[in-house]
C-alpha cells in the first residue's frame, strides 16, 4: 500500500471515530443548525409516500385552501405564538416518524399472519383462471366497421384482461382515498398518542428549540412578547411543513443513534435519514 492510500486509511479511520464519539445530543444539535429548506425536495424523493401525503394534508387543514391567485392571506401573530406553534409541528412530524415505524410493523405482522391462515387452507375448488374449452366464434359491434367475428377464447381473454384491469383501479382508488398513516393515528387511544412522543427526551427537546431559535432570530426573550411577524399562508403552509419533516427526522436520527450504539457500526451515509448530516 502506497503512502497515499494509507493517508486515506488514516482519514476514513478519523472521520468513523469522530461519529462514534458523538452523542445523541451533539448530533441533533448539528443537524438543526446545518439543515436547509432544500432538504424537503430530498425528503420527498426518500420519505414513504404516506408520510409525505400526510404532512402535505396536515399542513393544508391548519392554513386552509383558499387559492393564492384569488385570495391574498395574511397571517399575524407575536413570536411567542409563532414559537409554540412551531414546537407543536415539529413534535406532531416527531409523532409521524414514530406512528409509521409501528405501522410497517404492524402491517409486518399481519402479512404474516396472514401467509400462515393462506398456507394452513385446503386447496381452493377451482383452478386459477377460465379453463377455456370452448369453441366458436363471438359477433360484437364496431362503432366504426359494424359486426365482426372473434374468436371465443380471444374474446373470453379480453374479458378477462378487462376485469383484472378493473381490479386494479378499485384497489389503487381505495388505498388514495384515505392516507393509512392518518387513518392509523385517528384510531389510538389519547394515551397511545402520549406514547408516541414519549421518546422526546431532553435531546430532543433542546435540537427543536435550538432551531427554533435559529428560525426566530430573537436573542431576547422579553421580545418574544412583543415582536411582531407576518407572513402569508403559502410561506407560512412552507415553514411548517418544513418543520414538520424535520420532527421527523428528529426521530430518526434518534432510531438510527441507538441501532449504531447496540451493534457499534459507524453511519452509512446511504442509509441516513433524508438531509441528515453527520
Amino acid at each position: 500500500m502506497d503512502l497515499t492510500n494509507v493517508v486515506i486509511v488514516l482519514l476514513i479511520i478519523l472521520e468513523i471515530s469522530k461519529c462514534q464519539s458523538k452523542s445523541r445530543r451533539e448530533i441533533l444539535l448539528e443537524y438543526v443548525k446545518n439543515v436547509q429548506p432544500e432538504f424537503m425536495d430530498l425528503f420527498v424523493k426518500r420519505a414513504p409516500q404516506q408520510v409525505v401525503d400526510a404532512m402535505r394534508q396536515t399542513v393544508t387543514n391548519m392554513i386552509g385552501t383558499l387559492p393564492a391567485q384569488f385570495f391574498a392571506v395574511k397571517v399575524s401573530t407575536v413570536a411567542e405564538n409563532l414559537a409554540q406553534l412551531m414546537y407543536s409541528v415539529m413534535m406532531t412530524g416527531y409523532i409521524f416518524s414514530n406512528a409509521q415505524y409501528r405501522l410497517e410493523l404492524q402491517e409486518s405482522l399481519e402479512q404474516v399472519a396472514l401467509s400462515e391462515v393462506q398456507d394452513k387452507k385446503e386447496k381452493p375448488d377451482y383452478a386459477p383462471g377460465t379453463q377455456k374449452n370452448v369453441s366458436g366464434e363471438v359477433t360484437r359491434w364496431n362503432n366504426v366497421s359494424g359486426p365482426e367475428k372473434i374468436d371465443a377464447k380471444k374474446y373470453i381473454e379480453l374479458l378477462e384482461a378487462e376485469i383484472e384491469e378493473l381490479n386494479h383501479q378499485v384497489g389503487r382508488q381505495s388505498s388514495n382515498a384515505q392516507n393509512d398513516l392518518l387513518k392509523y393515528l385517528k384510531s389510538l387511544e389519547p394515551h397511545n398518542l402520549k406514547e408516541l412522543t414519549g421518546t422526546a427526551g431532553e435531546d430532543v427537546v433542546l435540537a427543536m428549540n435550538t432551531f427554533i431559535k435559529r428560525l426566530l432570530a430573537v436573542s431576547d426573550p422579553s421580545q418574544m412578547k412583543t415582536r411582531m411577524s407576518d407572513t402569508s399562508a403559502p410561506e407560512l403552509a412552507k415553514l411548517l411543513y418544513w418543520l414538520m419533516m424535520v420532527g421527523y427526522s428528529i426521530r430518526n436520527i434518534e432510531v438510527r443513534y441507538e441501532m449504531e450504539k447496540v451493534l457499534a457500526t459507524p453511519p452509512k451515509l446511504a442509509e441516513l435519514p433524508p438531509a441528515e448530516i453527520i
